[in-house]
């Protein structure tokens, strides 16, 4: 009986210190608008690295100008500085180009993100659109 006693007393302290261990910062949320020449992006993604190394690179889709990262999988983005990469489609679906014909050279840049729910709008510049070279993606 003192054996079994032990073996769960240990088994217990071995969870009790794997949840203390597990206790990341909570995520961030963020949802928003994303236009090209004064409207909505078809089609697209943005991705967020995060610049610190620690997490992984989260993705979300662009719909109709709308992206949202609670419906990401898994939903959130790492809190703090990440690389943000915005990409946009024209939504008619080709053969392998699931998002359609790049519309605009992806875009680039930092942003430093909260823990937290927030919005945030990125308007792509007209000048994204200009000599557009095609990019591989996922969908090929």
């Amino acid at each position: 009986m003192r054996g079994l006693m032990r073996r769960l007393l240990g088994g217990a302290a071995v969870l009790a210190l794997a949840a203390g261990c597990s206790s990341e910062p909570p995520m961030a949320q963020l949802s928003g608008r994303v236009t090209f020449k004064g409207g909505p992006v078809p089609a697209g993604w943005i991705s967020f690295t995060p610049e610190s190394g620690k997490g992984s690179v989260r993705v979300c889709q662009i719909k109709d100008g709308v992206y949202d990262s609670s419906q990401a999988v898994p939903p959130g983005i790492h809190p703090g500085k990440n690389q943000v990469k915005i990409a946009g489609f024209d939504g008619k679906k080709i053969p392998f180009w699931g998002q359609g014909k790049q519309i605009f050279n992806p875009i680039e840049m930092t942003l430093d993100l909260p823990a937290g729910a927030q919005t945030k709008d990125f308007e792509v510049p007209e000048s994204a659109g200009k000599n557009v070279k095609i990019e591989r993606t996922a969908d090929d």
